[in-house]
């Protein structure tokens, strides 16, 4: 059995403005918040999908919660809380919709992660070794 290693930094990504204050929410490390100016590219799933140019990024010792991030228009850096947080933007129709995409094979999933996040989601949700690729490639 492969030991697991807790999260001690839970990072998420400014979208729309740098770190500031009211720009996050409160209880950030400071020492560890960057601002970047021009925005620059990060590594956040899916990076094929999306524009994924950020202004900073804000750390925590404890994950937000997903009214935090959709309020300050945050984004997770961790790939599993993003595909959690994916699914729970759907409001009411949350629940059917991630169960909906969980009950798809790995090789419908695989070729609708080309133009849909939601797949790509249920692949990293599904814990699909070959996920990594999806989450590199910026190109594809």
């Amino acid at each position: 059995m492969d030991d697991i290693v807790p999260r001690t930094r839970f990072v998420y990504m400014m979208r729309n403005r740098p770190p500031g204050i009211g720009c996050q929410p409160d209880g950030f490390l400071w020492d560890e918040t960057e601002t970047w100016m021009p925005m620059r590219f990060h590594p956040c799933p899916p990076r094929h999908l999306v524009d994924m140019r950020f202004l900073g990024k804000a750390v925590y010792l404890q994950p937000l919660t997903f009214e935090q991030i959709w309020q300050y228009e945050l984004w997770p850096e961790d790939p599993r809380e993003w595909a959690e947080y994916t699914f729970w933007r759907e409001g009411e129709d949350a629940a059917w919709l991630r169960k909906d995409y969980m009950e798809q094979s790995v090789e419908f999933l695989q070729e609708q992660a080309k133009h849909d996040h939601k797949a790509v989601a249920a692949l990293i949700l599904k814990d699909w070794a070959g996920i990594q690729p999806l989450l590199e490639d910026i190109d594809a």
